[in-house]
C-alpha cells in the first residue's frame, strides 16, 4: 500500500509542534484525526515513525528520515506552485500559434509590434492544415474559420474572412469569365478534398461542379491559389490572399461566403497572461485589416 501524500503534512506538523495536540491545531483538526493519520502512514511504510510517551513522543530514526523527506517534498511543491502563478502572471517565454499556411504572412506582421510591447515574449507561427489538438498541448493558440466544438476550449470570436471566385488573369484573357455562378458548370473548376468540406465556403463550388469532370481536387487554400493562379481553372479561397495576389482577378464582385473566425486556446491557458496577451494581439491586427478580409474592399477587380 503506497503511503497517501496527505499524510506527509501530518508528520511535517507533528515535528514541528512536537505533540499530537499541537499538530492538531496547526492542521485545523482534531487529535484523534492526527492520530489515525500517523498510525495510516506508519502502516504503509511498515515502520514506526514516532514513538508515544505520555503529551509528548520520540521521532524514531526512520520518522527523522522520513521527515526530511517530507520537507523536501514540501519545498519542491512550494516551489513549483509559486513558479506557475509567476508564470500566469508573467508576460514572457514563447506563445504557439497555429493556423493555415494562408494566414502565415499576415500573422508575421505582429511579431514587431509584439516585440516592442513585451520584450521578453516571443512568438512562434505553426502552419498547419489541420486543426491542432490544444488539449494536448500542440500549440497554444489556434485561428480557426469554424467555430470548434472540442469541450474545454476558450473561443474569442473576431473578424469574418470572405471568400470569394478567383481565376488568373491569363484564364481570363483566353476565354470570357461566368457572368453568373450558373456559368461556372462550363469551365475547370479546383475542388477542396473530403477532408476539408466541413467549412462551408469550400463547398461553395461543390454545387456548381455537378455533372462536369473537369475539376481537379487539392488540400489547401494555398494549393488552391497556386493551381488557379497556373490558369488551370477557378477556385474560391479566402479575399485576404486573392486580393494579394496580382496574378488573380475575382471572377464575380461580390464574395460568395463569409467564415465567422475565432482565436481558440484551452481552458487550462485561461489564466496565462502571456496567452492573454497574444490573443488580444491577434485580435488587434484581424480588426485592422477587416476590410481586406472581409472581401468588401477589393485591391482590384473583373
Amino acid at each position: 500500500m503506497e503511503p497517501d501524500w496527505s499524510d506527509f503534512k501530518v508528520l511535517i506538523a507533528l515535528g514541528d509542534a512536537g505533540s499530537v495536540a499541537g499538530a492538531a491545531r496547526t492542521l485545523g483538526v482534531d487529535s484523534s484525526t492526527v492520530s489515525r493519520r500517523l498510525t495510516a502512514l506508519e502502516e504503509a511504510v511498515g515502520a514506526t515513525l514516532i514513538v508515544r510517551g505520555g503529551r509528548e513522543f520520540t521521532v524514531t530514526a526512520d520518522g527523522r528520515a522520513l521527515l526530511e523527506a517530507a520537507h523536501a517534498m514540501a519545498n519542491a511543491s512550494r516551489k513549483a506552485v509559486a513558479a506557475v502563478r509567476a508564470g500566469k502572471q508573467e508576460i514572457a517565454g514563447t506563445v504557439r500559434i497555429s493556423c493555415v499556411s494562408d494566414l502565415v504572412s499576415m500573422l508575421t506582421e505582429m511579431l514587431p509590434i509584439a516585440r516592442q510591447r513585451h520584450s521578453a515574449l516571443d512568438i512562434a507561427i505553426l502552419a498547419a492544415q489541420r486543426s491542432v489538438d490544444l488539449a494536448r498541448g500542440e500549440a497554444d493558440i489556434a485561428i480557426r474559420h469554424f467555430r470548434p466544438t472540442e469541450p474545454d476550449l476558450v473561443l474569442k470570436q473576431t473578424v469574418d474572412f470572405g471568400w470569394a471566385v478567383y481565376a488568373s488573369k491569363s484564364y481570363a484573357a483566353q476565354q470570357a469569365l461566368p457572368v453568373s455562378p450558373a456559368d461556372l458548370k462550363n469551365h475547370p473548376l479546383v475542388l477542396y478534398s473530403e477532408s476539408l468540406t466541413h467549412i462551408p465556403a469550400l463547398r461553395w463550388l461543390e454545387n456548381y461542379a455537378l455533372g462536369t469532370r473537369n475539376i481537379v481536387r487539392v488540400d489547401s487554400p494555398a494549393t488552391a491559389r497556386q493551381v488557379v493562379a497556373s490558369g488551370a481553372g477557378i477556385g474560391v479561397f479566402i479575399c485576404q490572399q486573392g486580393e494579394g495576389n496580382p496574378e488573380l482577378i475575382r471572377v464575380f464582385p461580390e464574395p460568395v461566403a463569409a467564415t465567422a473566425t475565432y482565436i481558440v486556446y484551452h481552458e487550462s491557458l485561461r489564466g496565462s497572461a502571456r496567452i492573454r496577451v497574444v490573443a488580444d494581439l491577434l485580435a488587434e491586427l484581424l480588426k485592422s485589416k477587416e476590410a481586406l478580409i472581409s472581401g468588401l474592399q477589393a485591391t482590384h477587380s473583373s
